[in-house]
Parts: C-alpha cells; structure tokens; sequence
C-alpha cells in the first residue's frame, strides 16, 4: 500500500476520533451542565447554567432555560401594562402550567401555589389587587367588575374577600361585585381542552345598567384572553366600557426549541 495513502488514512482516523471525543466531551458537559441546573435555586444562575447546557446540545435544558428566562419569550412583562384589543392590561408574574413545575424554581413554584391559593379563595389577593391599581394609576370613578366563574359558589369563594376590600378601602369606585346574576353553571373552561377555540357558555346576566360607566376589570388568570373578550361584550351591551383588566397571573406558553436554542446562542453572545 501506497505509504502517503496509509499516513492519510491513519490522520483520518485520528480525525475522526478526536471528533467524537469532543462530541462525548460536549455531550457530557451539557449533562453536567443541566443537572447542576436542575440543582441551584438562584435564578439567574440557573438560567446561566441551563443556557449553556442547551448550547451544549442537552436538549433536557431548553425547558429549564425557558422558564428560567420567561422575559426573553413573552412580549408582555409583568407589572407592565399592555394593550389587548383595546383594553389596558395587566398581571403581577407569570404562572407556569402544572406540566412543567419539576423545572421551576422555589419562587415560581411559590407564586403558582398563590396564584390557585386565590382561585380556590384561599388567598385574598389583596396585594396583587393594590398593586396592579398603582401601577395602572387607575380614576376613582371607575366600576371594579369580578370575572364571573363556572358557578355560583366559585364567584364568592374566590371574589368575596376582595368585594369586602375594596368596600373599606376603596370606596370611592363602584363596586361591581354584586352586578352579577348567576342563571346556572357552566363547565370550567381552565380544565377544557381546546380551550382557546371554545366559546364560553352564558351562566349569568349583568343586572344593572353600565352607561358611560368605565369597567375594571378582575381576574385571576389571562392565558389566551377569549373569557375578557367575551365579559367584555355583555359590559358593552349595557352600555359600559372595559377599560383595564387586572390578573392575577399570565399563563407562560412554552416556545419552541429552535426559538430556544437561538434566544440562548444570542444571548450567549451578548455576555
């Protein structure tokens, strides 16, 4: 055999070797990476590590480095108002679906905890409630209106600590609590698939006239925002507008991978 054609093939080989020693060796520091993710508390350590395990390759991080980084992945930030369909919103943090919780951290799992403490009436919002006020710098002669719920008992349980609130404590807005008339129940629409494409059933009526009345709003959960959008209308046929929306949380929606891994190369980057 030709002895160029042997030193070729041995520097191929060598080649190749060296190839796949460095892919072993990457593979492994993005394991070493994600689990040592998976292990720290501070957030921003933990987004600085999930990061490097996804650029890594560790396709176990890009869950991680989302919910590590919601900020990069959601145009809406928390106590920011924004604009949907003409009404001035806003949410205090983000609520991580219950499918992803084993990769948040203490401080989203506290607020998750929270945020269906208020849905199950167990907490009485009263922070989120005052902050979300300041922070929109809301009129006084506004209506403060509950989103109605799936039921009766639902609407009180949740809402009735802060109907008494805002009774002592803000007593100068119009206090909607009481404007709802439950007419039967309806299925819950949190726990219906498909959710987003599903019209809401009418279980209730407004039972007082809105005209030239500004509405706020309150909710616990803004996700796809079709319940706002309906309440909305049944405010308008009484005349009333809905100015702000005020929610508790917003419903992270997990990106895709490719939008994941370029988010994380930029942001590799820029550090």
């Amino acid at each position: 055999m030709d002895k160029a054609l042997i030193i070729y093939l041995i520097l191929l080989a060598v080649a190749i070797a060296a190839i796949r020693f460095a892919f072993y060796c990457l593979k492994k520091a993005g394991e070493a990476y994600f689990y040592a993710a998976q292990l720290t508390s501070e957030q921003s350590l933990r987004r600085k590590l999930s990061r490097k395990a996804v650029l890594a390759g560790n396709k176990a991080a890009y869950t991680i480095y989302a919910l590590s980084n919601p900020t990069e992945f959601d145009r809406h930030k928390a106590m920011e108002p924004f604009k949907f369909k003409g009404v001035r919103c806003i949410f205090t943090d983000y609520y991580i679906p219950t499918r992803y919780h084993n990769d948040i951290s203490y401080e989203q799992g506290d607020f998750c905890e929270e945020l269906l403490g208020f849905k199950d009436g167990k907490r009485n919002g009263y922070d989120f409630f005052m902050n979300c006020m300041e922070a929109l710098d809301l009129e006084d002669d506004c209506v403060i209106m509950f989103m109605p719920c799936s039921k009766n008992w639902h609407y009180k349980k949740r809402f009735s600590a802060l109907n008494d609130f805002l009774e002592d404590y803000y007593p100068e807005s119009s206090n909607g609590y009481n404007f709802i008339t439950y007419i039967g129940e309806r299925e819950s629409l949190h726990l219906t698939k498909g959710r987003a494409k599903k019209s809401l059933e009418q279980n209730y009526y407004i039972n007082c006239d809105l005209t030239g009345k500004k509405v706020v709003v309150v909710d616990d959960l803004f996700t796809t925002g079709s319940s706002l959008l309906d309440f909305k209308k049944q405010i308008e046929k009484k005349g009333g507008k809905v100015s702000h929306a005020l929610f508790f949380g917003k419903t992270f929606q997990m990106p895709d991978k490719f939008d994941i891994w370029l988010t994380a190369w930029c942001n590799n980057r820029r550090d």
